[in-house]
């Protein structure tokens, strides 16, 4: 799921102008490399909990920023991207959820 959340999110940003392309998102709002989404892919698995972090972070300092804002265009994308941070933290959430129910860390 987190890997399709990452796509959408790209998407999102990308749609917005605020990104070009996958390796500028990967690189900037991931904090990894430009072919990380690919790799991903490649190996199947998810992302880190630590990329949804850097995520989710940068997500909410700029919907913060753009909330603030006097103009209702800017004030829209603020909502829109907190919505996706919304998105991130509940990825998260699941994520850390699955690692404490793992049978192994169940027993008593």
């Amino acid at each position: 799921m987190s890997i399709r959340l990452l796509e959408h999110m790209r998407d999102e940003l990308i749609a917005t102008g605020i990104v070009q392309n996958t390796p500028e998102f990967c690189h900037s709002w991931l904090g990894r490399s430009e072919g990380y989404i690919r790799v991903l892919r490649y190996h199947n698995t998810e992302p880190s909990v630590g990329t949804l972090s850097i995520c989710s972070s940068k997500l909410g300092y700029y919907a913060a920023r753009l909330a603030e804002s006097n103009q209702q265009d800017h004030q829209a994308w603020g909502k829109r991207l907190a919505y996706l941070k919304a998105l991130c933290d509940r990825a998260i959430a699941e994520q850390a959820e699955a690692v404490w129910r793992a049978p192994e860390r169940m027993a008593v």
